[in-house]
């Protein structure tokens, strides 16, 4: 296939169970119908496990002063995937960090960004051959999104006007690091160059903190969803000329679930 899976992962208080990847993993090969192996990358960020300042209990009830101890079961752990058994392993500065290195070391046509804690739902109809043809007779489409919300106007994702396509789509606003399907030539001559090498311009260092097992657990912004999104705004050129489409039709449900976006209590009035 024309195509490359960048697995992006990182050290969290799960560790080193290895369930959720591989759920998301067995999922995306699932829905898409995908019968041999694609070539994958694994980016993962050490962080936050490697910021928390004091003992680390994980919730499988062990603690560790070390991060690296679980951090590097976890990657053993990781390796045993089947789909992961011939990846290459990449330790990266941050999510937007390994997005960049993603699509720069990227040589096929297509890379499919997924990270490690989304289910990908029986909504999505198409397989990922066909989506590769749609992408190959249009060069408009740079980008296909997986929806983790409803497909309707909201302050923050706008529709615009498109030819309509054999795939229903829709071309929008919204810019995410959620799983997307990307054109790399249009990444490496155009994304890339939005982003800033070292996180986000706009929320630097850490954004905030969860508090989770009664521990402080500091969130680093992507940057990849800020820096895009600043660019593009509502200005409709811009829209296009990052060809960013959500896939299914207006008012369509969600395509994907976050495994991960639970459990987490926002520690409020912390900067």
């Amino acid at each position: 296939m024309d195509i490359t899976i960048a697995f992006m992962t990182n050290f969290t208080l799960d560790i080193p169970d290895i369930r959720k990847q591989q759920n998301t993993l067995e999922s995306f090969y699932k829905i898409f119908k995908i019968n041999k192996l694609i070539k994958t990358y694994v980016f993962y960020d050490i962080k936050p496990l490697s910021e928390i300042k004091s003992e680390i209990k994980l919730y499988n009830s062990e603690i560790h002063n070390d991060y690296k101890i679980p951090g590097n079961k976890y990657l053993e752990n990781l390796k045993n995937i089947k789909h992961l058994k011939d990846a290459e392993f990449i330790n990266t500065k941050s999510l937007c960090d390994g997005y960049i290195q993603a699509i720069n070391m990227c040589q096929t046509p297509y890379l499919f960004f997924l990270e490690h804690d989304w289910i990908f739902n029986e909504n999505i109809n198409h397989t990922l051959d066909e989506l590769i043809k749609l992408m190959n007779e249009n060069n408009q489409i740079n980008c296909i999104l997986f929806n983790k919300l409803k497909n309707k106007v909201t302050p923050f994702q706008q529709f615009y006007k498109s030819m309509k396509f054999e795939i229903p789509l829709l071309l929008t606003n919204r810019q995410s690091n959620n799983p997307n399907l990307i054109r790399v030539s249009h990444a490496k001559n155009i994304r890339i160059k939005l982003l800033n090498n070292n996180g986000c311009s706009c929320h630097p260092g850490i954004e905030f903190y969860y508090n989770i097992n009664n521990m402080k657990i500091p969130n680093y912004c992507g940057g990849i969803e800020c820096e895009l999104c600043n660019y593009c705004k509502q200005d409709e050129n811009i829209v296009n000329e990052l060809g960013t489409y959500i896939y299914g039709p207006l008012n369509y449900n969600e395509t994907i679930y976050h495994s991960d976006g639970c459990n987490r209590i926002l520690l409020e009035n912390f900067r």
